[in-house]
């Protein structure tokens, strides 16, 4: 089992777990005066939806990988499929935005090679679940803007808000619309460049994350990737969480579909 088709999160991960976002300065647009930028981004910050503010303290559900979507065209025999069918993942994010994943195989593997493969299958899935969550909390229980007091900058040009921020060695650009929707998050470091731009659905709660298409191309040409993604929600306890995950990616030319359904919820609210 492989899921280095994802392995684009794990470089842009030092990215947006930390609280972004910003960019270098932009010589055709006008920087807004100190006394208006707190403003700006505090505006900025509650135009989106927010489990913490809308109340979650922490959660923890069931994940069904998709197997016959990621292994399409593959030559499985049943032994095989019923041992991926009996692999169990468990994802859990406590109060301090904290991620847990667990596993375990209901059937036990017939042999030492049967039991290395779900030991790669568990650390791939590991990774690439917490490089999705990484992604997915800053818009969803974090914000996708600079804390307020830290050092970043706001211009505007035209119809444009640019919200800029230094990460070590990194310069990052958060490009929104006059109402805050966010156009494309672009991240440039000695080596790589990046984007991410996101699906948001305005809602009477704020702008909500419902996919994205993220690349990253090296300067090199080595380990370019595409990434898109559709989410889709369910209200539990008053929250929008997380119910499907679909994920298309191209890594170095190779395709590969990945899909999550999360389940079985226990939901811990203020």
């Amino acid at each position: 089992m492989n899921y280095t088709s994802l392995a684009f999160h794990r470089e842009l991960r030092r990215v947006f777990l930390s609280s972004l976002i910003g960019v270098a300065a932009i010589s055709a647009v006008n920087a807004a005066p100190q006394s208006e930028k707190k403003e700006t981004l505090s505006r900025a910050r509650q135009r989106y939806y927010n489990l913490r503010q809308a109340g979650l303290i922490e959660f923890q559900a069931n994940l069904k990988p998709n197997w016959d979507l990621l292994l399409t065209g593959a030559d499985l025999k049943s032994s095989a499929r019923n041992l991926l069918n009996g692999l169990q993942f468990t994802v859990s994010i406590d109060s301090a935005s904290k991620l847990r994943m667990d596993h375990h195989a209901e059937v036990t593997p017939p042999d030492h090679k049967s039991a290395a493969g779900f030991e790669k299958i568990f650390k791939g899935m590991d990774e690439a679940l917490s490089s999705f969550f990484g992604t997915w909390s800053i818009f969803m229980l974090t914000s996708p803007f600079p804390e307020i007091g830290s050092d970043y900058e706001v211009k505007e040009a035209a119809q444009n808000y640019y919200f800029s921020h230094k990460e070590t060695g990194l310069d990052v650009l958060t490009v929104t619309d006059r109402d805050f929707m966010i156009n494309e998050i672009k991240v440039s470091g000695r080596d790589f460049n990046a984007s991410l731009k996101p699906v948001l659905e305005k809602t009477g709660k704020g702008f909500m994350l419902k996919g994205y298409t993220a690349t990253y191309q090296s300067l090199t040409g080595t380990r370019n990737t595409l990434v898109k993604a559709l989410l889709e929600y369910e209200e539990l306890s008053g929250l929008q969480l997380l119910h499907k995950v679909n994920l298309d990616t191209v890594f170095e030319g190779r395709p590969a579909q990945v899909e999550w359904l999360f389940t079985d919820y226990q939901v811990k609210v203020r």
